[in-house]
């Protein structure tokens, strides 16, 4: 044991099992479970009813047993699991299993028996459950599992650590056959007081585990799951998380832009790109990408060196591997000298490379492809495909054993991985464990492996502290005084004025209330000018005409004014109360590319959204998220991955923009959202990035302010 709370349930000596009885159910296979993973330690039943049970001592009650339980798993039905629990807490057990259903995953009666449940547990006993189908401990010899499970894992001491809100997904990864070997395997259920995050710390702690999994709904605190996700990269162990729900729409109405493009999924896809978490779509991507960060050589990239023997398979490889990201090396001298010495004359090395069919069931050709490809210092990973479905037995009539063996001999000389690239999904249970004992990593279907060999040679981010400074308090005081009292959207001047002082710099302007004064204004300011429509209430002014730009004389600006207040009153018409609308007049901004900035705050934190600015900011969905706190490396990243990226760099002869300003406004924006929780939602659109040395300017501005969200800490 290491000392962890959670040992006693991951590593007990001493099990005991409430409501066992000899005719069956979760109580009797619990029992069977923990002999069958090889169980050393002490068990015992709690039946009032018997003496025994399958083979185990019965007591009348926690209270009688001979020592304080390291585990009770409760096989009992929900109405007694509160009780059990407090007895649980109060006899010092070191850990409990809930299994039964019927608590707040029910109804409000259920709800009510939960809180009863944590109200028993919280702070005393810590607890797996409700509605789970319990933990596995291979590692250390106890299965807490109420159905059948595979005992394939029991003795293998295995590297991977499994937690799944889902048992029954939990329970398909744990049967694959293509799974490295599992050395922990949880069903978190409600999750009423242990969580994911609870299961991820304590695989932390064992040196033994390379490769965590994760299928999750959601978490209850991102900022805790980051700082762990952040000690896993420092200690490479590979996180890869499905998470389900993706595609649920937002959690409320938004009145920003950027409101719509953060949806409900886009913190957690920062959070897990700023951490290096991989995210997979899938269980085949998951159990595949699980596979190929287990072994000892990790990929370097995600450039392949492919060979088959089938040019139609070579073909199919490349149009998957083009669509998943995964690129064909270019090969060295070397290599096509190796591979030309390999295979008959009239084939040309090349990457994809048809060995031809004469290849197949030759070791030493197999040897030598592998080997030629994996010394190639472009090389991050070497693939070869072959199939092998269900009805292929046996394998040693079909040159399988030859094959697998050139490669594994060639695997144990690489220092990158050899993998066995099926094009379906149909394996037979041979091939896996041919595969296992040479040494090659088998990856089930075309489309899911190469996708995994994409997500395992993605750069992974350094682990870095917040680049930004606190903000002085003058300006966190001022900005406060802004935002006190203010509820809902608050005016394009008042939003610049609080951008303002976080260092987002805006045209000069003024509101004018005439047509007069604001031909004053822009005589003052020089013209060209733009003018907008300032009304309290009115977020999205392009969308009902209110703003003209381009006005390059008194006439036209006097034009626009009158054109903008008779949109205005058409738009306004039957509202009650507020100023009367004017016209904001500022200086024309000069070239650049207009982008999106802003961002939200939420339960999850402040996330900032980077993105294609303008009025098709929705229509092209080219966003990128970024969870506070982030570095400007993480700016770059995130810009990396957006198609108006293109136009940054200076596209067709257009001079660069001031990337480096952008990063530092984006950076400014996430300080002014984690300074003030009140702040629901912020608009940049658009931000102008000028061209490079000249900054940015936020050309319009929306904040939205709700302080119900004060309270919730910064």
């Amino acid at each position: 044991m290491n000392g962890h709370p959670l040992d006693r349930l991951f590593r007990p000596q001493s099990v005991v099992v409430v409501g066992a009885s000899p005719k069956g159910g979760y109580g009797l296979r619990i029992l069977r479970n923990m002999r069958g993973v090889g169980f050393e330690g002490r068990l015992y039943v709690v039946n009032p009813g018997r003496t025994e049970v399958g083979g185990v001592r019965a007591y009348p009650s926690l209270g009688d047993l001979p020592e304080a339980p390291d585990a009770v798993a409760a096989a009992i039905p929900a109405a007694g699991v509160p009780a059990l629990a407090a007895e649980a807490a109060r006899v010092g057990a070191g850990s409990m299993v809930v299994y039964g259903a019927g608590f707040a995953e029910r109804d409000d009666a259920g709800r009510a028996l939960q809180a009863e449940l944590v109200a028993a547990a919280e702070g005393r006993l810590p607890l797996i459950g409700p509605n789970c189908l319990g933990t596995v401990s291979y590692r250390g010899r106890a299965a807490l599992w109420g159905i059948e499970m595979p005992y394939v894992h029991a003795g293998a001491d295995g590297t991977v650590a499994l937690a799944a809100q889902s048992g029954n997904m939990a329970l398909t990864t744990m049967l694959s056959g293509r799974l490295p070997a599992v050395g922990y395997a949880v069903s978190a259920g409600n999750q009423a007081v242990l969580d994911l995050a609870d299961c991820l710390e304590y695989f932390l702690t064992d040196p033994g585990v390379r490769v965590v999994c994760l299928v999750m709904e959601g978490l209850a605190d991102l900022t805790r799951f980051r700082a762990l996700a952040e000690r896993a990269a420092e200690r490479d162990v590979a996180v890869i998380v499905l998470k389900v729900g993706r595609s649920a729409g937002g959690e409320a109405a938004t009145v920003a832009h950027t409101g719509t493009l953060a949806g409900r999924d886009a913190s957690y896809e920062a959070l897990f790109r700023q951490t290096g978490v991989y995210r997979v779509d899938d269980l085949d991507e998951m159990v595949a990408l699980c596979s190929l960060l287990a072994v000892p050589n990790r990929p370097r990239g995600n450039a392949i060196g492919f060979f088959a023997s089938s040019g139609g398979e070579c073909g199919l490889t490349a149009d998957v591997a083009d669509a998943a990201g995964v690129r064909l090396a270019d090969l060295d001298e070397a290599a096509e000298s190796a591979l030309a010495a390999a295979v008959p004359p009239y084939q040309r090395p090349r990457n994809p490379m048809d060995l031809g069919a004469s290849a197949w069931g030759d070791r030493d050709s197999y040897y030598a492809a592998a080997r030629a490809m994996g010394e190639c210092p472009a090389v991050d990973v070497v693939a070869f495909s072959g199939d092998a479905p269900t009805h292929s037995d046996p394998l040693d009539e079909f040159g399988w054993p030859e094959m697998m063996g050139g490669a594994g001999d060639a695997a144990a000389e690489l220092d990158v991985p050899v993998v066995l690239l099926t094009m379906t999904t149909d394996v037979t249970p041979e091939l896996g464990e041919l595969a296992r004992r040479n040494g090659v990593v088998l990856l089930a279907g075309a489309r899911p492996a190469l996708r995994a060999i994409a997500l395992a040679g993605m750069p992974r981010p350094s682990v870095r502290a917040e680049e930004a400074d606190p903000t002085d308090s003058a300006t966190r005081r001022s900005a406060a005084e802004l935002l006190d009292g203010r509820t809902g959207a608050l005016t394009e001047t008042e939003s610049k004025r609080l951008l303002t002082l976080y260092g987002v710099a805006s045209p000069g302007g003024e509101v004018a209330s005439d047509a007069d004064s604001a031909v004053a204004i822009a005589d003052r300011l020089g013209y060209p000018v733009v003018g907008k429509l300032h009304a309290p209430g009115v977020a999205h002014k392009s969308d009902i005409g209110g703003v003209e730009v381009g006005l390059a004389d008194a006439a036209a600006v006097r034009e626009a004014f009158h054109k903008i207040m008779r949109r205005a009153a058409a738009a306004l018409d039957g509202r009650d109360g507020g100023p009367p609308p004017g016209m904001l007049v500022e200086r024309m901004a000069g070239p650049g590319v207009e982008l999106i900035v802003g961002g939200r705050n939420d339960a999850a934190g402040s996330l900032v959204v980077l993105g294609a600015g303008g009025v098709l900011t929705e229509l092209l969905d080219d966003a990128a998220g970024l969870l506070w706190p982030f570095g400007r490396d993480d700016v770059h990243a995130a810009l990396s991955r957006l198609r108006v990226n293109a136009l940054l760099g200076g596209h067709r002869g257009s001079p660069p923009a001031d990337v480096e300003a952008l990063a530092d406004a984006a950076l400014r924006v996430g300080r002014l959202l984690s300074d003030h929780p009140e702040i629901a939602e912020i608009d940049v659109n658009p931000l102008l990035c000028r061209p490079k040395g000249e900054g940015c300017l936020a050309l319009d501005a929306l904040i939205v302010a709700d302080p119900a969200r004060k309270g919730g800490a910064d």
